[in-house]
């Protein structure tokens, strides 16, 4: 192999280290943010079903 195929295979290992875990990171704040969102959504429910008691 060349020089050249080893920088290639060193960036794409370098690169996949890098955006994997950043990847993972987004994914688990997309995970709470739905979290967040349903709780929200819930009590938005709760507020708007409401009945006055006369």
């Amino acid at each position: 192999m060349t020089g050249e195929s080893w920088t290639v295979i060193g960036t794409a290992i370098v690169m996949l280290a890098v955006i994997v875990p950043v990847q993972v990171r987004i994914m688990q704040d997309v995970a709470g943010l739905r979290e967040r969102m349903a709780r929200l959504e819930g009590l938005f429910e709760g507020f708007t079903r409401q009945e006055t008691s006369q």
